[in-house]
């Protein structure tokens, strides 16, 4: 159980790095504003919220 407390949030941070570094490409290539958006969102998303939201359930099981 210990593992998966700690694995979550470190996959979720890594997935949100890669998202954000796929929108910022984007914003390289300046084609499509639309997907560099979701891009930016969902690694935002991903970094900022749901993150601490599984250290927080994650402490609040060890409990």
């Amino acid at each position: 159980m210990v593992v998966f407390i700690l694995l979550f949030p470190i996959i979720s941070i890594m997935i949100g790095l890669y998202f954000i570094t796929l929108g910022l490409w984007e914003l390289r290539e300046g084609v499509n504003r639309n997907q560099y958006i979701k891009y930016m969102f969902t690694g935002l998303f991903l970094i900022f919220i749901l993150s601490p939201l599984f250290w927080i359930s994650g402490n609040a099981l060890q409990y």
